[in-house]
């Protein structure tokens, strides 16, 4: 109910400034109900700092930063069930559990292959999607994420594998996450104060988007997928919701790709 409740809020409204709301509480305690009537002098953190300003910036050290990562990059994104009631071995309620991935791989020509892992029976997914994982991503390149979700799913299976536990725990060293990179070293005003991959993107690759997809966002993939898995029976519907599922986490990946050659134009 966010956006039914906040839908009379104005547009910078102060709880929309990003960090320590211990900030906010205290400027709200002033009177302060928008971003652009914070005093001046007031003490804030770089990124609120910006988010005041709004104006585009882009840091000096933006390219160097950019520039650290090795090729092949991998772009990867998981797509996550929550099961209230444990259906395998060794889960406790509500556990994330990996059901997705999708995993576009750029080589230091320009090229793009992408890889792609649904797992479409009622079964433990874990020990299939992380061989499948590893060949994809295999020994070389960094892999790219946008947020430390990726890291913990990784660390998770390396604990639920014990046979793939060195090989899995290897991949968490190549991970290169964007979020902070892009947090530290640019803003623009369309971001309206959030770094979320889904804020960031219209400002920076208009022409993509998700608008588009049957499936927007992480949450109804994840009621979508148990739809498909543990309810539906009709064929047809389970090949739509499948189908749905594959272009909504390929989007997330592919969102990545472009957001990194949007930002190194910008460096």
């Amino acid at each position: 109910f966010w956006e039914h409740c906040t839908k009379d809020k104005p547009a910078r409204w102060i709880h929309y400034l990003p960090g320590s709301k211990q900030v906010v509480s205290q400027l709200t305690q002033q009177g302060v109900t928008t971003i652009d009537e914070i005093p001046a002098g007031t003490k804030l953190s770089p990124v609120q700092r910006r988010v005041k300003e709004n104006v585009e910036w882009v840091s000096e050290k933006l390219g160097a930063m950019l520039k650290t990562v090795r090729f092949p990059v991998h772009h990867l994104d998981f797509e996550t069930v929550m099961l209230a009631v444990p259906r395998f071995p060794e889960t406790r309620p509500y556990q994330a559990l990996p059901v997705q991935w999708s995993n576009h791989i750029e080589q230091d020509h320009g090229d793009i292959v992408h890889h792609e892992y649904l797992h479409g029976e009622g079964t433990d997914p874990r020990k299939q999607l992380a061989e499948a994982l590893l060949e994809s991503l295999g020994s070389k390149g960094s892999i790219c994420v946008y947020s430390p979700y990726e890291k913990s799913v990784i660390e998770q299976l390396a604990e639920a594998l014990p046979l793939l536990r060195t090989a899995l725990r290897a991949l968490v060293k190549r991970i290169w996450d964007l979020h902070p990179i892009v947090r530290d070293h640019y803003y623009h005003p369309r971001f309206d104060g959030s770094y979320s991959l889904k804020e960031i993107l219209p400002a920076l690759v208009p022409s993509m988007g998700y608008d588009d997809l049957a499936i927007k966002e992480g949450g109804h993939a994840a009621s979508q997928y148990y739809r498909m898995v543990f309810v539906e029976t009709d064929w047809i519907e389970r090949a739509k919701i499948q189908a749905a599922l594959l272009a909504y986490c390929k989007r997330d990946t592919l969102a990545m790709v472009e957001l990194r050659r949007a930002l190194m134009e910008k460096a």
